[in-house]
């Protein structure tokens, strides 16, 4: 419980042994709640090489002629 200035109050000797007793007791029986979400195993939709793949190309053309797109901008403006 969080007191009226925003601070919790100390955890008694006899809370943090319960809390120890509860951690213990089921250690191994599923992962903790500390754990986000995506980052636990078997989580999330299954992995399309192919679509990465692909993405990756189109990724890597887009750069490409952005990087043409910028050299050209280059010259005219240093013709000018």
């Amino acid at each position: 419980m969080v007191s009226s200035s925003g601070h919790r109050p100390p955890v008694t000797e006899d809370v943090a042994e319960a809390m120890i007793k509860d951690i213990k007791s089921s250690e191994g029986k599923m992962p903790t709640s500390e754990v986000p979400l995506a980052f636990q195993a078997g989580s999330g939709p299954p992995i399309n090489a192919a679509a990465i793949s692909n993405t990756r190309k189109q990724m890597t053309l887009f750069g490409a002629f952005a990087v043409a797109v910028l050299l050209v901008l280059i010259v005219v403006w240093w013709a000018a």
